[in-house]
């Protein structure tokens, strides 16, 4: 069962910029923010000065490494399930904060799934998933991006310790 209270979305906004909390409502009363955040006043003033900028592309989520806006494409917003826009904003949220402790957010010489800022960043979202309610086979299929081979799908899922990565087929 998918525990999602005091998530609303508004899925009716348009291109343009917006505070976080025109998009994704009440977020911000989330306790997981207190983990990843820490400091309270830390979670209040990003969610005051991080913007969220809805882009006619056709992409999910990602974080500017310039100025730590938070992007999101037009039809993700629009379409997506609710909880995979939930962990997405949450996988977001957390490199907005490795952005603000100046970390390069995008490091060529590793591959995606070896970043430890987006280990870093699934790791908090599997633990929200699995807080939710969100199953082995529902986080997998959530890991399941069009940049990473099969291998390194396999990969990250170990590193995660989510399903049993190296018998993965697909």
């Amino acid at each position: 069962m998918k525990v999602l209270n005091d998530f609303r979305i508004n899925r009716r906004a348009g291109s343009g910029e917006y505070r976080i909390s025109e998009i994704f409502p009440d977020l911000k009363t989330n306790s997981i923010f207190s983990d990843i955040f820490g400091d309270r006043s830390f979670v209040e003033e990003v969610f005051q000065n991080t913007s969220v900028r809805i882009i006619e592309r056709q992409t999910y989520m990602f974080v500017d490494n310039d100025d730590g806006t938070i992007n999101i494409g037009i039809q993700h917003l629009q379409e997506s399930d609710p909880e995979v826009l939930y962990l997405d904003i949450i996988h977001e949220l957390v490199h907005v904060r490795q952005q603000r402790e100046g970390l390069d957010l995008y490091d060529r010489s590793k591959s995606y799934v070896d970043r430890e800022t987006e280990i870093e960043a699934y790791e908090f979202t599997i633990k929200e998933a699995r807080r939710i309610g969100l199953g082995e086979e529902e986080i997998l299929d959530y890991l399941t991006v069009e940049w990473i081979t099969l291998e390194e799908y396999r990969r990250l899922a170990d590193r995660l310790g989510v399903g049993s990565g190296s018998n993965i087929d697909s």
